[in-house]
């Protein structure tokens, strides 16, 4: 793993066009990790959960405690009826 902050890979735009390891990119000034940069291969293999992280991070209002409780009152309702 390689930490660079913004201004090295404006230097070397290799590093984020052709990552060979993963890359933490650090804001300058408070030194604190704003982005990663994977290899396309790496990507490949945690692909399907980041999409699930996102879908929960995009949808969290929709995934609130009380909007779950109701959905799994809807969704036992509809599997008694699939049963029957």
């Amino acid at each position: 793993m390689i930490v660079i902050n913004s201004s090295d890979f404006i230097k070397k735009p290799s590093y984020i066009t052709k990552p060979k390891d993963i890359i933490f990119i650090e804001d300058s000034k408070k030194h604190i990790t704003k982005s990663v940069v994977l290899p396309y291969e790496f990507y490949e293999i945690v692909k399907e959960k980041i999409e699930d992280e996102l879908y929960l991070y995009q949808n969290k209002k929709a995934l609130s405690k009380s909007s779950q409780d109701e959905f799994l009152e809807i969704e036992e309702s509809f599997c008694e009826d699939i049963v029957k």
